[in-house]
C-alpha cells in the first residue's frame, strides 16, 4: 500500500480567509467538512461561528452582522458572538440551548486563523508566527483559490521543488535543471525543516531584469523549506549576490492551505521579497508565478482524478521525496493521536 494518510487533523489552526475580506458582511465558508461564518464585531474582532441558524437550516452567511451580534436572514435568530442565541423576534423570551458553535480565531500575517478542534487546545497551541506577512520591509503580494485535490497532495508538492524545472521552465532558476544536491532534514514531532545548497549558477531572465543584477553572472542559491504546522508552510530561496551589487536576494513563499473536505483545499499563497520594491516590481512578478501556481493546481487535480478513478498505487520515491515523506509520518500520527 501506498504510504499516505487520509483525512486531516482537526487540532490545528487553518486559514479561513485573508484579513481584507472580513468585514461587516457574514463571510460564510468551509473548511475541514463544516460550515463557517466570519463576520468582525463593532470592536473589529473576527468572530467565526457555525454557518447554520439553530432554528431552521438556513446560513447564517446569508443574514446581517447588526453591532456585535449576526441575525439570521430567515428566523431573525440574533446570535452573539459566542454562539448564544441573544434575542429572538416572535417572543420575549429566548429558548433555552438555542446556540450554534463559536470557534477560536486569530489573525496572524494577514491570514484569518480559525480552530475547528477542542477548544481547549487552542490557547496551548497559538497559530505559527509568520511576521514577514506584515513586516514593511518585505514586499508581499498573492491570491487564493480552492484546489479541487485532497491537502495530502498539496503537502507533498510543497515539500520537493525539483519538479519546478518540468512543470513551468520559465519560472524555474537554471540551477534546477541540474541533479539536486542532498537534501538536509530536521525533524521536531510537529515540524519539518528542510534545505539545500545550490551550487552558483545565473538568475531566471525574468528576475535579473526585474532585480538589476547580473543576467551573466553566477550566484550560490540555497533553498529552505518548513512544514510548520497542518495549515502551514513557509519556504524560501535565497540568492546571495555580493553587497556591491546589491545584496543576498531572497524569496519567502508562505502557503495557507485548508482541507475543505476530502478532495477539496483552499489554498492561500504569498510571495514576499527583499529586493526591488515597488508595485511596478509586483506587476511584473504576479503573473510569473500566479502562472506557475496555476500550473500546480492543475497537476494535482489530474492526480485526484486518477486517485478517485483508480485508487492510491504504489509510488516510486527517489531521495527528493524525503521530506514528503517525513511530513506524511506527522500526519498521520496527528490523525492517530486525536482517534
Amino acid at each position: 500500500m501506498r504510504d499516505r494518510s487520509t483525512g486531516y487533523p482537526r487540532n490545528a489552526w487553518y486559514a479561513l480567509a485573508a484579513s481584507a475580506e472580513i468585514g461587516a458582511t457574514p463571510f460564510g465558508t468551509r473548511a475541514l467538512d463544516t460550515p463557517v461564518v466570519l463576520y468582525r464585531a463593532g470592536d473589529g474582532t473576527v468572530v467565526a461561528l457555525g454557518d447554520r441558524d439553530a432554528h431552521r437550516p438556513y446560513p447564517l452567511s446569508l443574514g446581517r452582522v447588526d453591532g456585535d451580534t449576526i441575525v439570521s436572514g430567515y428566523s431573525g435568530f440574533a446570535y452573539d458572538r459566542t454562539g448564544a442565541c441573544v434575542r429572538v423576534p416572535s417572543q420575549a423570551p429566548v429558548p433555552y440551548g438555542a446556540r450554534v458553535p463559536s470557534y477560536p480565531v486569530r489573525e496572524e500575517g494577514d491570514l484569518v486563523w480559525v480552530w475547528l478542534g477542542e477548544p481547549s487546545l487552542a490557547e496551548r497551541r497559538p497559530p505559527v508566527p509568520v511576521p514577514w506577512l506584515r513586516d514593511p520591509s518585505w514586499e508581499t503580494f498573492g491570491g487564493q483559490w480552492e484546489t479541487a485535490a485532497g491537502v495530502g497532495l498539496l503537502h507533498d508538492n510543497f515539500a520537493d521543488i525539483t519538479h519546478v524545472a518540468v512543470v513551468d521552465p520559465v519560472i524555474s532558476p537554471p540551477v534546477l535543471a541540474g541533479v539536486a544536491p542532498a537534501l538536509e532534514v530536521e525533524l521536531t514531532e510537529t515540524t519539518v525543516h528542510f534545505h539545500r545548497d545550490w551550487p552558483a549558477a545565473p538568475l531566471p531572465e525574468w528576475q535579473a531584469k526585474i532585480s538589476g543584477a547580473s543576467a551573466t553572472a553566477s550566484y550560490p542559491q540555497r533553498e529552505e523549506g518548513a512544514f510548520l504546522a497542518p495549515g502551514l508552510w513557509a519556504d524560501r530561496w535565497d540568492v546571495f549576490v555580493p553587497a556591491d551589487e546589491g545584496g543576498t536576494q531572497t524569496f519567502r513563499f508562505t502557503h495557507a492551505v485548508t482541507p475543505v473536505d476530502d478532495r477539496h483545499t483552499r489554498h492561500l499563497w504569498r510571495v514576499s521579497r527583499n529586493f526591488a520594491p515597488g508595485a511596478e516590481a509586483s506587476d511584473a512578478l504576479r503573473p510569473i508565478f500566479e502562472s506557475y501556481y496555476l500550473k500546480v493546481r492543475e497537476i494535482l487535480e489530474t492526480m485526484q482524478q486518477v486517485i478517485d478513478r483508480d485508487g492510491y498505487g504504489e509510488d516510486v520515491n527517489v531521495a527528493a521525496d524525503l521530506a514528503a515523506l517525513q511530513v506524511r509520518k506527522i500526519l498521520r500520527r496527528l490523525l492517530a493521536d486525536e482517534g
